[in-house]
């Protein structure tokens, strides 16, 4: 996680500092996602990556001065639409979805981070939440702005999209002899995703 950050925030100073090298970008790295149900992607590798760019953007949101800039992030964590509840474009796994929706994801949530953690914290996350405060306590407002918009528009991150093959057959299925017509069809319960992505 603080790799990620420091990768980020040395290309945006050395892409300031170079004004007249072609444009580069950062490359993310993969993830893979499946299609999941209701619009959603299920997201299969780079959990990681994407939870560290979502507080990022989190931790921007609540100190960038302009109101305008700020809805913009905003929008990139949560969709909001008029009389409906707000959205999160990244679910995490139900005990540590709870933390990030309140701590994270609403709008300057993470100037509110509390001095010790609640009972029950995510340590990963929590971990994660304390470099990022330490981070953006040292940046300055143009550095700050730099590195956003290297992010924004110099990065690259692939997306792979897998087909998911269902969940092997029950094993008692294997031999004919041991089929029983009450169990044909039946197969193992599929381990719930830990994160889905909502569909633009």
């Amino acid at each position: 996680m603080a790799q990620l950050i420091v990768d980020l925030e040395t290309s945006a100073r050395d892409s300031a500092d170079e004004e007249d090298v072609p444009e580069e970008r950062l490359y993310l790295g993969v993830i893979t996602t499946s299609r999941g149900k209701s619009g959603l992607s299920v997201l299969h590798d780079g959990q990681q990556r994407l939870v560290v760019l979502a507080m990022f953007l989190a931790f921007a949101r609540d100190r960038v001065q302009s109101n305008t800039e700020r809805n913009r992030l905003d929008r990139m964590l949560v969709r909001r639409a008029f009389a409906r509840p707000p959205e999160p474009r990244l679910r995490l796994s139900a005990m540590d979805h709870a933390w990030f929706a309140h701590f994270i994801l609403p709008p300057g949530a993470t100037r509110r981070l509390p001095a010790t953690a609640p009972l029950g914290s995510p340590r990963e996350l929590l971990l994660a939440a304390r470099f990022m405060e330490h981070a953006f306590g040292s940046y300055k407002p143009d550095e700050l702005s730099n590195i956003l918009d290297f992010l924004l528009h110099h990065t690259a991150l692939v997306r792979s999209i897998a087909d998911v093959a269902p969940p092997p057959p029950h094993p008692m299925l294997a031999h004919p002899m041991l089929a029983d017509p009450m169990l044909a069809g039946s197969r193992q319960p599929a381990p719930s995703p830990h994160f889905s992505i909502a569909a633009e």
